[in-house]
């Protein structure tokens, strides 16, 4: 099992150029980072589909997201609460989730 020890900004940053470039860092109302990623459904109902998949890969793993349901747009943020930040693991999880992109 990984470590959950959240990642300094510049090994964050790293991690994901690597393993999930696609997802963005930003920061909560308290200052803390999560890692984002955004799916724009065609449907309401498509865009429920990917949060069952999401859902399933997160259970499979045991590491689950925010999941952010706006109409067609999804917003699925990783982050280690236990460890006030993006660890490693959540950078694994944006890599596995990227292939249901």
């Amino acid at each position: 099992m990984v470590e959950k020890i959240a990642l300094t900004e510049t090994e964050l940053e790293e991690k994901l150029k690597e393993m999930a470039p696609e997802w963005k860092i930003k920061k909560n109302e308290k200052g803390m980072p999560y890692i984002e990623r955004v799916k724009h459904a065609h449907s309401f109902m498509e865009g429920i589909d990917f949060v069952h998949q999401v859902a399933d890969l997160a259970e499979a793993n045991n590491h689950h997201p925010d999941i952010l349901i706006q109409y067609k747009r999804i917003s699925v943020r990783y982050w280690t609460h236990s460890a006030s930040g993006v660890t490693l693991a959540d950078a694994q999880m944006a890599q596995k989730v990227d292939a249901l992109f």
